[in-house]
């Protein structure tokens, strides 16, 4: 082959390649980002639940919780107005973009094991001398368990259109578009991703035991969390 003939065979490369590059890079970076925030989600979600089993499983305290473990992901610079203003960002993220899930103690311990609380005015699960009560399920009753999904804002370019939609057309239920377990991880996508957000949902759990009479809290389910 003459050299005539290869002139432009390098550009043709180059823009057949470029394309491939900047997702691969693009994605990394997007890749480093969700694995710092998924880090910081579950970090913030034991403090969540370590809160909320000294306080009666409340919401306000799991809120609490979460807020001060989420606090550090919006942190740049080592000032007290930086940490008042990462304090309020982390509160606003809590409250408009992450579905809060108590797991356990459910609505039906509840009912089993429930004792009306003239003091908070509500149905509360013992946590006093639970070797010597009945049955095993106040046992299982005082491990609470909770799980919080956080619509995680997207921030590179390109990556942010094609995982949020991936994650969207995830939540669809679509037949045969992702496993059911996957669709069921972002079941509310729309409820957390608000307001026409860029997002991925991720996911975390933790599971503590009860330090104090858990309270059934019912103005908070359905409203601020879900109760099972």
């Amino acid at each position: 082959m003459s050299p005539r003939s290869q002139h432009g065979q390098a550009l043709v490369e180059y823009v057949i390649v470029l394309p491939v590059l900047v997702m691969l890079i693009f994605g990394t970076i997007q890749a480093a980002f969700i694995y710092s925030a998924k880090n910081t989600l579950n970090f913030a979600t034991f403090q969540a639940a370590r809160l909320g089993a000294v306080n009666s499983a409340k919401y306000d305290d799991i809120r609490r919780g979460l807020i001060r473990g989420m606090t550090p992901m919006f942190v740049h610079h080592n000032t007290d107005e930086s940490k008042d203003l990462a304090n309020i960002e982390a509160g606003a993220e809590v409250d408009n973009f992450m579905l809060v899930t108590r797991i356990s103690p459910n609505l039906g311990d509840f009912s089993a094991y429930g004792e009306f609380d003239a003091d908070e005015s509500d149905y509360a699960i013992p946590n006093d001398n639970l070797m010597y009560r009945p049955g095993t399920g106040i046992q299982d009753a005082n491990l609470l368990k909770i799980r919080v999904q956080y619509c995680l804002k997207l921030v590179v370019p390109i990556v942010d259109r094609l995982l949020s939609a991936a994650s969207s057309f995830n939540s669809s239920g679509t037949e045969g578009s992702f496993s059911e377990a996957s669709r069921a991880a972002v079941d509310n996508y729309a409820d957390i991703c608000q307001a026409g957000r860029r997002g991925i949902v991720i996911t975390s759990e933790a599971m503590v035991r009860m330090q104090s009479p858990a309270l059934a809290d019912g103005d908070a389910c359905g409203s601020d969390m879900n109760c099972l």
